[in-house]
C-alpha cells in the first residue's frame, strides 16, 4: 500500500510520501480506521500501531539513501535521515519482502485468515480454502480427485468437476438449488 500514492505522479510522491504518511500524527489515523474493524480493543490496535512503527523503521534503513522521515509532522519540521541506508532495490528489502509473503501465506495456510477478509470475505475464504487443500491435498468428498475448493453450504472439500455455482461459492451436488 505504500506505493499507492505513486499514482498522483512521481513528483509529488518523492516530495510529499514520507511527509504525510510517515509520522506519527498518520499512525494515530490508521489505528482510528482500523478500530472499525477490530472496535476498541486495546490488543490489535497497539498491533496496528506498531506495525506502522515497524514500517517507519524499515523506511529509515531501507527506502535509499535521501529519503528523510518527519516522524513530528505537522507538529514539529524534526527530520531524521540514516546515511547509511541501503538501496531501496537491495537483498535486504528483498528478504524482508520474502519473509514478509511467506508468512502471510503461511498465516493464510494454518489459522487460515489473509488481509484480504477486511476487504471481501468471500475472496478470502476462497483463496484460503484453495491454499489450505493444495498443502493438505485434500480429496474431492464426490470422487476422490484433488479438491482445489470447498461447498459454500456444508464446506465438503470439492474437484473442479464437482463444484458448481462459481469460483466464490461453489456448491456441491447436495447444497445446490434442487440438487
Amino acid at each position: 500500500m505504500d506505493g499507492l500514492g505513486l499514482v498522483l505522479g512521481t513528483r509529488l510522491y518523492e516530495a510529499f510520501h514520507h511527509v504525510l504518511a510517515h509520522n506519527f500524527l498518520f499512525g494515530v489515523g490508521l489505528v482510528a480506521l482500523s478500530a472499525r474493524w477490530v472496535g476498541v480493543r486495546l490488543v490489535p490496535l497497539i498491533a496496528v500501531f506498531a506495525a506502522f512503527v515497524l514500517h517507519l523503521v524499515g523506511d529509515y534503513y531501507g527506502s535509499g539513501y535521501g529519503w528523510a522521515l518527519w516522524p513530528l509532522w505537522p507538529l514539529s519540521s524534526f527530520e531524521i535521515m540514516n546515511p547509511t541506508a541501503w538501496p531501496f532495490v537491495s537483498w535486504q528489502n528483498n528478504v524482508i519482502g520474502v519473509t514478509f509473503l511467506a508468512t502471510t501465506v503461511g498465516i493464510a495456510i494454518w489459522p487460515g485468515r489473509t488481509p484480504l477478509e477486511s476487504v471481501h470475505p468471500q475472496i478470502d475464504r476462497a483463496v484460503v480454502d484453495a491454499l489450505q487443500l493444495r498443502v493438505w491435498r485434500a480429496a474431492c468428498a464426490s470422487c476422490e480427485g484433488r479438491a482445489s475448493a470447498r461447498c459454500a453450504g456444508c464446506r465438503a472439500a470439492l474437484c473442479p468437476r464437482h463444484a458448481a455455482g462459481g469460483t466464490l461459492a461453489p456448491r456441491c451436488s447436495d447444497c445446490r438449488p434442487g440438487g
